[in-house]
């Protein structure tokens, strides 16, 4: 009998639990199933349905993808990436063929009638990055689409579930009439900026201009720049709506921040918008669907700016407010309205607009803000406001180009709780939240008209009354507010916070608009007949999405994953920064050295394809890059370690995501960087490259109350790490030439990273002991030696004796590691591989120093440092989350078949862990790998998505008890037993879910 029918999900599925039959049995188990069926009477099409389970169930598509995101507005790109997931519960599915619609409308999409792009059906198996190639895409355009897959058996799925994206202004033209406006003209503003910098850099440091460092709060910063600075100024405009609005879209960029407003009404959730970039290169708008906020009509738009990275008060020493791109806050904004009779209507930034300084009178992104209530006009952004006194806006050039912002947004989540309040004298009063976050405060208050309210943060006061057992070293801080609280201190070189005046008569809620700080800690200070009615933490971050989950039966590493969680999410406000308090900056290597930890953890395709625009908008004619992008003057081609992210970083993009573009669109910009390292090459040494940065914060083995415990540079010196960097930037170009099939380029960059070996080891490796050692003398130092067996430097002769010499070492240091920033990353790359007990140990390690000395000290964020004499909020040592996933739980990339399209799930049974459970959101799909020991067994759960396949290595006493679901493995279809290797049974298998069972 051919059996011709298929049914829905859920009728079956209730089938086959009613009769103990799960989905991934044997078809002859369902055939018989269905002749039993059928023995009691059942219809012929009742019988038929319950086939479709594996036997005839197709693949169906979901989680469609425009450029990584979700129904994105305002993509700019001319042939966006379309990427799919397949739900299939059949092992071993893929995908063989697909078709692509793309049409004008939803309806034309529901008929099939694509007007747009009609892929036609196309035998491949690409599920991911598949490039758009129908008509040319317009401008400010909605496209919707669809796709649908044949399985590996031929069979056509279910076409998926519509999505759309839209086009944004992909030519300087589509603006049409808007203007950029501004608060002042731009000869006046800009004579007003000299005389102020003119002014503040005439002092010494230590007294005036606004340093980052100075202790003043931000009554006294505002009071002492005369003349003052220019508020932040509020604009609006009204407008009349006359017939039924079908559509209605706001292009928007306000720099450097701003917030916008339609009808007395927030536009959108996001904050801190638009994402710093270097913006005299380029500038981002944001695109909302503002349709539900218009009304027949007369309508009102307002914005407020703020001055965000792009005109910062503070003369920082990263040469901030020095940048080429700093100048006056400034708007550009095109609302585009579609009517239901097909008719348009443009309302654009002009000189028609009008302007006022606004409520808050001092903004910075250092210094803080303040905000006087008493000045913000009621119902500015409402129609009918009186504005007759406000001035005109005037009309200003700026030559950047604009660019959609195309990464998720920043935003406020949910509100923390204090745990322990602190009443002090003179109306201040201390708030711990409980955990590290970057952000800021919700404070209510009530008062009278003109009462100030002054809100300060920290991450740890050094106040004993406050934290019983801080750590000694963070008692020689020297101390300068009264309460002896940290509030300002030399170690963190910044005093965070914001002031309000109230404009009284009721409760007033405030927070801040235009910049976030880092922190536990809230010191609020009131004047006398304010009354503090609540306060509360808001964490505020780009809005990335979850992509990962670890967890084991260790309490030490759960609390290391949930504190390099909280500590990359910290970080990521439109850049990924070192910390969210004192630097705020894009520092390049904490980028690639957290890289990976992040993409576990999270979805940061399109967050690091924009900040690689901002590392390569960098470049000087030289080639050099900066040490933090965005940035036009911090270090510019002085380094190699630090800026290689911008090889390495793409190199990740491709391996997690499947990401070709960036290798290809900045291999220019890579080999550029790579040739400008000869610049410092040492005189008369080849190849051997000095660097400014080197093994950052390298522990020293001794903790006491008078020595700090770390040291910012390595005691061995630069230039082993930047020449060490400097090969391994060369060799990452030959493979990203030999990935692109471009053999003469592959072989040129081969030869040159053989040179640069071979320099390396004449200059720092001594032979007779086997041991690498800097450009200064010094005892052993781990990071001399784990960078070369990691970046493939060591001879193949000498690596077995250098190996030893390492982890000699490490157990004469008590099994503690002694690296630094690019010590720990090799460190934790090459030690799992080759000795996963010991790695395990130094992860666990409670003694200084290493991860778990933090949080034996009570740690719930990552620290700067192994002591955490510095910042306690930042992103490199996250670098550990990584490790959690990649040999914990075993999920690893196969660069051979990138993007997880080949999968290697390669768990270590280490220490005395009992479980693993984690996976990781592929864009094939989630990828799960569980583990535990069971009496004397290992259960390990996988879990394969469809159009994928894993290499699997199990750990095993003996090849022949392992079993599959119950099955011995020889009999498992679908499974294939490869080889044995290091004590672990490798596998080959599809997608699906498997429970493998091993003696252990």
């Amino acid at each position: 009998m051919q059996l011709l029918l298929k049914c829905n999900d859920s009728n079956e599925n209730v089938f086959w639990k009613q009769n103990n039959v799960g989905c991934n049995n044997q078809k002859e188990q369902k055939f018989q199933m269905v002749n039993k069926y059928l023995k009691f009477g059942g219809l012929l099409v009742t019988a038929l349905l319950v086939l479709n389970c594996n036997l005839l169930q197709s693949a169906n598509v979901y989680n469609l993808r425009c450029e990584y995101l979700v129904n994105p507005l305002g993509v700019d790109v001319a042939k966006p990436r379309l990427s799919w997931m397949l739900n299939s519960q059949k092992r071993g599915e893929t995908q063989t063929a697909y078709e692509v619609l793309v049409a004008s409308s939803v309806d034309l999409l529901t008929e099939a009638k694509a007007d747009v792009w009609n892929s036609g059906k196309l035998n491949s198996d690409k599920s991911i990055q598949v490039e758009y190639e129908g008509i040319v895409l317009r401008s400010d355009t909605k496209y919707f689409w669809k796709v649908r897959v044949w399985d590996r058996d031929g069979k056509v799925g279910n076409w998926s579930t519509p999505a759309f994206w839209s086009m944004g202004l992909l030519a300087k033209s589509d603006w049409g009439n808007a203007h950029w406006i501004a608060f002042k003209n731009e000869e006046q503003w800009k004579t007003e900026w000299k005389q102020h910098k003119d002014t503040e850099l005439s002092h010494k440091e230590g007294t005036w201009p606004l340093l980052t460092g100075q202790d003043l709060n931000v009554w006294d910063s505002y009071r002492m720049a005369v003349p003052r600075y220019d508020p932040s100024p509020l604009f609006r405009k009204e407008f009349s709506l006359h017939k039924k609005v079908e559509s209605a879209y706001l292009y928007i960029c306000g720099l450097g921040y701003y917030e916008a407003f339609l009808n007395g009404e927030r536009v959108g959730d996001h904050v801190l918008d638009p994402a710093w970039t270097n913006f005299d290169k380029r500038s981002f708008y944001v695109v909302y669907d503002v349709a539900k906020q218009l009304r027949e009509g007369l309508n009102a738009m307002g914005v407020m700016l703020g001055r965000g990275q792009y005109n910062p008060l503070s003369n920082d020493v990263w040469g901030l407010s020095a940048s080429s791109w700093v100048d006056q806050p400034k708007l550009v904004a095109l609302l585009k309205v579609k009517y239901t009779d097909g008719t348009t209507q443009e309302v654009v930034t002009n000189k028609s607009w009008k302007t006022i300084g606004g409520p808050i009178v001092f903004d910075d992104t250092r210094k803080g803000e303040l905000y006087d209530a008493r000045l913000e006009p009621k119902g500015w952004s409402l129609p009918w406001f009186n504005d007759g006194h406000w001035q005109s806006a005037s009309p200003i050039t700026w030559s950047a180009s604009l660019q959609s912002q195309m990464i998720p947004p920043i935003r406020c989540f949910a509100p923390i709780i204090p745990q322990k309040v602190y009443t002090r004298e003179e109306g201040r009063t201390i708030y711990d939240l409980g955990k590290n976050i970057a952000g800021w405060a919700r404070v209510k208050v009530s008062g009278p008209a003109g009462a100030k309210v002054l809100v300060e943060y920290c991450e740890l006061p050094s106040d004993k009354k406050l934290v019983p057992n801080i750590r000694p070293n963070r008692m020689r801080i020297t101390i300068k507010d009264k309460d002896y609280a940290s509030f300002y201190d030399s170690g963190i070189n910044i005093r965070q916070q914001n002031g309000y005046i109230l404009r009284g008569g009721s409760k007033e809620t405030f927070e801040c608009h235009f910049s976030y700080k880092g922190f536990q800690f809230i010191r609020v200070t009131v004047d006398k007949g304010v009354r503090v009615e609540q306060v509360t933490g808001i964490p505020v971050h780009t809005d990335v999405e979850n992509a990962g989950s670890f967890t084991c039966s260790d309490s030490l590493v759960n609390r290391l994953q949930e504190n390099s969680r909280i500590s990359l999410l910290s970080n990521f406000h439109g850049i990924a920064t070192d910390c969210p308090h004192r630097e705020k900056q894009g520092w390049t290597a904490d980028n690639y050295l957290s890289c990976e930890a992040a993409m576990y953890n999270f979805n940061m395709a399109s967050f690091y394809t924009k900040w690689i625009a901002d590392l390569a908008g960098t470049q000087g004619k030289d080639g050099g890059l900066n040490t933090v992008a965005p940035s036009t003057s911090y270090v510019n081609a002085q380094s190699t370690v630090w800026p290689a992210a911008m090889v390495f970083v793409p190199w990740n993009m491709l391996g997690y995501y499947a990401d070709t573009n960036l290798l290809d669109q900045y291999y220019g910009v890579m080999l550029r960087f790579a040739k400008s390292s000869l610049q410092r090459q040492v005189d008369g040494k080849p190849e051997i490259i000095n660097d400014v940065l080197g093994d950052w914060v390298a522990p020293l083995m001794t903790l006491s109350d008078s020595l700090r415990n770390n040291t910012m540079a390595p005691p061995e010196g630069h230039t082993l790490y930047g020449t060490a960097s400097h090969f391994l930037v060369v060799k990452h170009l030959a493979a990203i030439n030999k990935f692109f099939g471009r053999n003469k380029e592959e072989q040129e960059m081969g030869d040159w990273a053989n040179r640069i070996k071979q320099s390396f080891n004449k200059e720092f490796f001594d032979s007779q002991s086997n041991i690498y050692h800097g450009d200064k003398i010094t005892p052993y130092r781990q990071s001399a030696n784990v960078v070369p067996l990691d970046y493939g430097i060591v001879p193949d002769e000498n690596r077995s004796v250098v190996i030893n010499n390492l982890i000699a070492d490490i157990h004469t240091q008590g099994d503690r590691l002694s690296t630094g920033f690019v010590g720990t990353m090799a460190l934790m790359d090459y030690l799992p591989v080759i000795q996963p007990e010991l790695s395990y140990k130094l992860v666990t390690q409670k003694s200084y120093p290493g991860w778990g000395y933090m949080v034996a000290q009570g740690a719930n964020s990552m620290w700067e440092t192994w002591d955490g004499d510095n910042s306690l909020n930042h992103a490199p040592f996250c670098l550990i989350s990584a490790y959690f996933y990649k040999h914990l739980a075993g999920i690893q990339c196969d660069w051979q078949s990138p993007g997880f399209r080949h999968i290697i799930i390669n768990p270590s049974i280490v220490g005395d862990l009992r479980y693993v459970n984690a996976y990781h959101n592929s864009m094939y799909g989630r990828i799960g790998s569980s583990w535990k020991l069971e009496n004397g067994k290992l259960m390990l759960k996988i879990s394969i998505p469809a159009n994928c396949t894993a290499t699997i290595y199990i750990p095993t006493k003996q090849v022949a008890s392992i079993l599959e679901s119950g099955h011995t493995v020889a009999n498992v279809q679908g499974v294939t037993f490869l080889r044995e290797e290091s004590g672990k049974a490798v596998f080959e298998v599809g997608s699906g879910n498997y429970n493998f069972q091993s003696a252990f």
